[in-house]
Parts: structure tokens; C-alpha cells; sequence
């Protein structure tokens, strides 16, 4: 049975991509449950006959070595580190899918490998075996900072529709909104295949830092909430194939460009400083974010210049 000791112990492993701690990890924790990963170390199982929802995590994390780390749970509920990143991102995300596998859940399950140096895992998916998420219509990380975010933009594009976001609020009742500042994580890999990809709060807060810590009152809540939901309310809006609903809060697209909206938006000089005085913090961070050179030269390219 998976409890809260199991979670605790998940997060004892440090696991950067590669690391021989995240084998042991895959092969103590997920085996068991997935079977063998495919040829790219992603976990993938279905439960039920025909699943139309995917709910995803990864299961690398940030941290510099590989090893064992000792966790600690304060009197407030929450668990931390003194000693590393406490690496919550994406160890709760798993958590929550073996809660919801284990109380037969019906969806497609995966634990992507190598989300934090680019997404490669659901990369390789998307490019070598994209049939595995056939019928999907939506897919569902549990990867996402704080309480409430329901993500409908990744790096700026519209990944899901709001339709679909109130849907997920209504169903889970736990107080989630719509948040159009995410990142990037692997739900935004499918975005041009699955019409409805987003990202849920699942109760970490400082992600990729040593004060990292996961609210485990709140996970518990989140996993129960998961169990009992009524999925088949969900609502599908969202054409995966339309190519204009980009950058909607802030840009608007044509030609398969980015343009600001003059009245909206102007440049923060003082970001700008950062960003030149620490080239190389803004590089990790963009990295972190899953950013490579050329997914960032793409999407500045896309951007009109001297707006």
C-alpha cells in the first residue's frame, strides 16, 4: 500500500538523469507497478480499456549527484531538506499517479524520464512513438509549484482550453483557478497532438532550491481528490492543431510570429540588467524550465524584433 512513509522514502533518493540513485529509484518504486520502461526510460501504463486522460510526472529531479538524502517532516506538516533540493518536483507527481493507479483510476500513466534537462523522455514520445497516446484528449502533469494553478499557458502558448480548466476546478473542488504563467513541463510536449495539456498545483514551493519543501497534508488531500473525481466531466475544447492560440494574454501570432501588444507590454530595463549582469543564473533557470539553445532560438525568433 502506498502511504505517506512510502513518499518520504521516494524522496530519500536523489535522481539526477543518468544517476545510478534514479535507477534505483525506477527499479524499487516504479517496476513494480509500470513492468520495464521503454527505450528511453519512460514508465507507461494503462489502466482500464480505453483511457482518454493521461496523467503524467517525471522521475528525475534537479539535483547536482546522485545518492541518498535524509528528510525531515516539521511539526507544520511540511517535509524538507537541510541538506539538498528536496527534489518534491516531480516525486510528488508520482506519488499522487501510484495513489490513483493503485485505487484503479482508469487513464494512461507516465512517468516521463529526463524532464529537467529538456524534456527529452516525452520528447522521444512525441518523435518515436507518438501511438502511445492515442485517444488521449487530455493530458494532466502533476508538476506545478503552490495550491491552486491550473496551467493554460506553457512558455507563453496556450496549452488547454479555460473551459477545460473550470472543468478541473469544478470536479476537484479544491479552490484551483486558472494560471496562465507556466513554464514548461512535459504535458506541453503533447500540445500539437492531445487538445487538452496542463499542469497541476500539487503543494511544493520553492522548486529547485534547497528550502524546497511539499505541504503532505495537502498532497494527501490532492491524491483523495484524484480518486474520487468524476473525470468523464471534463471538458474538451481546444484544437491541437491551431497553430494561431499562441501567446494569447500578451502576443498576438501571425505567420507563425509572436507580436506584442503595444499597449500591453514594456521591456523592464532593470530585467534586462539581471539578465546581462548573470547570463549564466538566466541560462541555468531557462534550462530548469526546459529550454535548450535551439527551443530558445525558436521561440525568440518568433518574437518581432524593435516593437
Amino acid at each position: 500500500m502506498t502511504t505517506t512513509q512510502t513518499y518520504i522514502e521516494m524522496l530519500s533518493y536523489m535522481r539526477p538523469e543518468g544517476a545510478k540513485a534514479q535507477r534505483k529509484f525506477c527499479n524499487r518504486f516504479l517496476r513494480p507497478i509500470f513492468g520495464n520502461p521503454d527505450n528511453r526510460g519512460n514508465y507507461i501504463l494503462r489502466v482500464g480499456n480505453n483511457p482518454t486522460i493521461a496523467f503524467m510526472s517525471h522521475h528525475d529531479t534537479v539535483h547536482t549527484h546522485g545518492g541518498r538524502q535524509k528528510v525531515v517532516v516539521g511539526s507544520d506538516n511540511f517535509v524538507t531538506t537541510t541538506q539538498n533540493c528536496l527534489g518534491a518536483d516531480c516525486t510528488t507527481g508520482i506519488y499522487i499517479m501510484m495513489r490513483m493507479i493503485e485505487a484503479g483510476v482508469e487513464g494512461l500513466y507516465i512517468v516521463h524520464a529526463a524532464e529537467e534537462v529538456g524534456c527529452r523522455g516525452s520528447g522521444y514520445i512525441m518523435q518515436h512513438t507518438p501511438e502511445v497516446v492515442d485517444g488521449i484528449q487530455a493530458a494532466i502533469s502533476f508538476d506545478r509549484y503552490g495550491y491552486n494553478s491550473i496551467i493554460t499557458h506553457q512558455s507563453g502558448v496556450r496549452t488547454c482550453s479555460e473551459e477545460f480548466a473550470d472543468s478541473i476546478a469544478s470536479i476537484l473542488d479544491l479552490g484551483y483557478s486558472q494560471d496562465s504563467g507556466g513554464s514548461y513541463t512535459d504535458s506541453n510536449e503533447y500540445r500539437g497532438i492531445i487538445p487538452e495539456c496542463t499542469n497541476l498545483s500539487v503543494g511544493y514551493f520553492n522548486q529547485h532550491a534547497k528550502s524546497e519543501h511539499q505541504d503532505l497534508e495537502f498532497m494527501e488531500t490532492l491524491s483523495d481528490a484524484c480518486i474520487n473525481a468524476d473525470w468523464s466531466k471534463l471538458v474538451i475544447v481546444r484544437d491541437p492543431t491551431d497553430k494561431d492560440d499562441f501567446w494569447s494574454d500578451t502576443f498576438w501570432s501571425q505567420d507563425d510570429r509572436y507580436y506584442p501588444y503595444a499597449d500591453d507590454i514594456a521591456v523592464d530595463v532593470s530585467l534586462e540588467k539581471v539578465i546581462a549582469d548573470h547570463p549564466k543564473s538566466v541560462a541555468l533557470l531557462l534550462q530548469s524550465y526546459g529550454y535548450d539553445a535551439k527551443g530558445l532560438l525558436t521561440d525568440l525568433g518568433r518574437i518581432r524584433e524593435g516593437y
